[in-house]
């Protein structure tokens, strides 16, 4: 094997060495010829330019050679920076990534088959609020795409309203509402006065919360 790629180099270079010098160094011995037919004068300065050439040669080659490495050492630099920077950013990464494991785990356990209009109604009839209008079924809709839960949950979503209420037990059923553990969050409320005095009011409610996308079996 080695014999065969010595070979085929040896043929290369001897293929090379024929296109530059010519066949038995004819075009070398042409030019030697030539160059001694030339004045003293000529001579010299071909040798003169010759040199300087080399020497200019030699320094642009040195001068990319220190521009390259200028270079290289400016991107490991940057990228050991880098490096370093994210190394310091890892750990609050890994926090708010174990907090967002965390909160989604918790969700799906909580909110498997949620039975959101039931845990209304009761919160309502805990506190003594008169409450009605919840429809047969709660409304489902899909997450944005953007958004990082739209692969594991979709929002569910119920209207419903409050009857004779003040403002303090509004509030109070509220707080009490997005306190609970299953994360839902009064998204929007509408009062409609009931009396001259503004006292008491109906209430339209809308509560929404994430449940689990059931995932189907093949």
């Amino acid at each position: 094997m080695s014999n065969r790629y010595s070979e085929n180099l040896a043929q290369v270079t001897q293929t090379v060495k024929t296109f530059i010098f010519g066949e038995n160094n004819s075009r070398l011995d042409y030019l030697i010829e030539n160059f001694y037919r030339l004045n003293h004068e000529r001579r010299s300065l071909i040798i003169v330019s010759s040199i300087i050439s080399a020497i200019v040669l030699f320094v642009l080659t040195i001068i990319i050679y220190l521009v390259g490495l200028f270079s290289l050492q400016n991107k490991l630099s940057s990228a050991y920076i880098n490096s370093n920077a994210l190394k310091e950013v890892r750990p609050a990464y890994v926090a708010v990534q174990t907090n967002f494991d965390e909160l989604e785990n918790g969700i799906k356990s909580t909110n498997a088959n949620l039975p959101i209009i039931n845990l209304l109604d009761q919160k309502a009839k805990d506190m003594g609020l008169q409450i009605s209008g919840f429809p047969v079924k709660p409304v489902i809709a899909k997450l944005p795409n953007q958004n990082p839960l739209a692969e594991q949950f979709q929002i569910v979503s119920v209207d419903f309203k409050l009857s004779g209420v003040s403002l303090k037990k509004m509030m109070e059923y509220i707080n009490a509402v997005e306190q609970m553990p299953n994360k839902l969050k009064v998204s929007k409320f509408r009062l409609i006065s009931i009396t001259e005095a503004k006292l008491y009011f109906d209430v339209l409610l809308t509560v929404e919360a994430l449940m689990p996308i059931e995932k189907q079996n093949n």
